[in-house]
């Protein structure tokens, strides 16, 4: 208030008050923030018996409403700007919200927090109230974010703690509100900075110290399966599509090893049908029959005398021509070089060295061209390519520069761009009377690249982008909407359980359709996954 004599201290205006049996209101002393935090194990130490005096500030209060009746009933025509009724009345609103909560009926308890801080809104008007009428405002805002809380209205809850943060920036109840809010809210890294506040206040406060392990918990769990998705993605037996080539590879040889068993089974069952066959011809000539084992051993000794004999013939016949060509080179004529003079061989030429037409001096086994074949060589000057005529390789391999497939990185993110925002805009799904369907990309942000490496092809891609849906029934009635987010598209993260997020409603279903829609919207989900998968295997055929 604008005069002195609205902003008196409570604890005076209370005074004035008619006496009562019960505990008055200005004897209760201004807590501090840490005395109306309780530190109870459980998250009950937050709900909304903040005080122990509230049974009888109830008291109090009804005894001062009992005595003023006949005022009560002119409240419907006159507004009420007495402080002493305000804050009284504010009182009975936050004791009638802790009955509410206590019995269950969240709606009325919400309703009474609301309208308890609507009455003291005057009296701290730019936060500058008197304590007593703070603490109560404080114990208002924070309760009722409690009930929004609990009614799963987790933006109202924050917001609301926001405002009582804004009455008392180091309140660790107000600031524990907020941090569970936006924790729900997907705001894990806000929440954390609440919960380190609301410590450095109350270090021993259970319930904060259990929110803060609870998140670095969850933190730790969302890593792990992070670093186990990287791992999937580039390990060869991962299904990333990193490495088709290894797994085409790994195919193969494993083919081959079972066409080699299954050749060895066939060999084996020849062999026994062979040495059944031997068995029943001993035993007609009366011999006993012998042991698959004894027979294999036999057949394999026969084999090796064979192959021995063999090798034998074969060194046999080569020491022959052997010396049938020592015999042919003895009985050849020999040939004698005269010493002459007329012998036209230079011997200075044996030194290793010439003189060229030029007169430059070169080696002896080095081959002067005539002028009739450098007329047909041409001209070898060097000369500068035409980048014009070099091929860019598009949709095939390595570019004519890099014939020989070393490395080459050719960036793909323009396409890339295009044909993800194609796919993802493609998405519809249809479930009983709902038909869902993305309706626009929106912030598709990233880079795309083909890598050759030893003449083998990388595929590399890192896309984040948040999407805008709607659900509509056959009427075409707008059912619900809403956005999805994508934050990891890329190549080490692609699998059929691609990361989206699914943001709050932009319209919320209502009636009897919520269940039906919240099933459309999940069925969305998954085919906007099948997107994704569709536009790796174009990216793969394109390139």
């Amino acid at each position: 208030m604008a005069s002195k004599e609205t902003t008196a201290p409570v604890a005076d205006v209370i005074n004035e008050l008619p006496p009562s049996t019960e505990t008055p209101v200005s004897n209760l002393p201004a807590k501090k923030d840490d005395e109306m935090l309780n530190t109870t194990q459980d998250d009950s130490a937050y709900d909304c018996g903040d005080d122990g005096n509230s049974t009888n500030s109830t008291s109090s209060s009804t005894d001062n409403n009992n005595n003023n009746s006949n005022d009560s009933k002119t409240e419907t025509t006159e507004i009420e700007t007495d402080p002493i009724n305000l804050i009284a009345q504010a009182v009975v609103q936050k004791d009638e919200g802790n009955t509410h909560f206590k019995s269950g009926n969240l709606s009325l308890a919400s309703r009474s927090y609301r309208k308890g801080t609507s009455l003291l809104k005057d009296l701290n008007h730019g936060n500058s109230g008197d304590d007593q009428v703070k603490a109560l405002l404080l114990s208002l805002q924070t309760n009722l974010s409690m009930v929004c809380f609990k009614q799963n209205k987790h933006q109202q809850s924050r917001d609301v703690a926001s405002k009582a943060l804004g009455v008392d920036g180091t309140n660790v109840k107000a600031l524990y509100r907020r941090a569970v809010a936006n924790r729900k809210l997907a705001d894990v890294d806000a929440a954390r900075k609440d919960l380190r506040e609301a410590l450095k206040h109350d270090p021993e406060n259970r319930s904060v110290q259990r929110e803060l392990i609870s998140i670095k918990k969850e933190l730790e769990q969302i890593k792990s399966r992070q670093k186990i998705g990287l791992a999937k993605a580039f390990s060869s037996k991962g299904g990333s599509f990193l490495y088709n080539d290894k797994e085409e590879e790994e195919r193969k040889k494993l083919e081959i090893k079972q066409a080699k068993n299954l050749e060895k089974k066939e060999a084996l069952k020849k062999r026994k049908i062979e040495w059944e066959e031997v068995c029943v011809q001993r035993m007609s000539r009366g011999e006993e029959a012998i042991t698959f084992q004894d027979w294999d051993a036999e057949r394999k000794k026969k084999i090796d005398q064979d192959e021995k004999a063999i090798k034998k013939l074969k060194k046999e016949g080569d020491e022959m021509k052997r010396a049938e060509r020592q015999k042919s080179t003895q009985n050849s004529p020999t040939i004698e070089f005269s010493d002459s003079d007329d012998d036209e061989l230079d011997m200075k030429q044996f030194r290793g060295y010439k003189k060229t037409s030029d007169g430059r001096t070169t080696s002896y086994f080095s081959r002067e061209q005539t002028e009739e074949e450098k007329l047909l060589q041409g001209n070898i000057t060097p000369q500068r390519l035409d980048t014009s005529s070099i091929t860019s390789g598009e949709g095939g391999g390595a570019s004519a520069w890099n014939q020989a497939g070393t490395w080459e990185e050719r960036n793909t993110s323009d396409w890339c761009c295009a044909s993800l925002t194609s796919f993802l805009e493609q998405t519809i799904v249809q479930i009983g009377d709902c038909d869902g369907s993305v309706e626009e990309v929106k912030d598709l942000t990233g880079e795309a690249s083909v890598a050759f490496v030893s003449g083998k092809k990388r595929y590399v891609f890192d896309y984040h982008a948040s999407l805008s849906y709607k659900i509509i029934n056959t009427e075409e009635e707008v059912l619900a909407s809403g956005d999805l987010h994508l934050p990891d598209i890329s190549s080490g993260a692609i699998s059929d359980e691609l990361e989206v997020e699914i943001m709050r409603w932009g319209v919320a279903p209502k009636g009897d359709c919520v269940e039906l829609v919240t099933a459309c919207r999940e069925e969305l989900v998954d085919q906007v996954r099948s997107q994704v998968l569709l536009f790796v295997r174009a990216f793969n055929s394109q390139y």
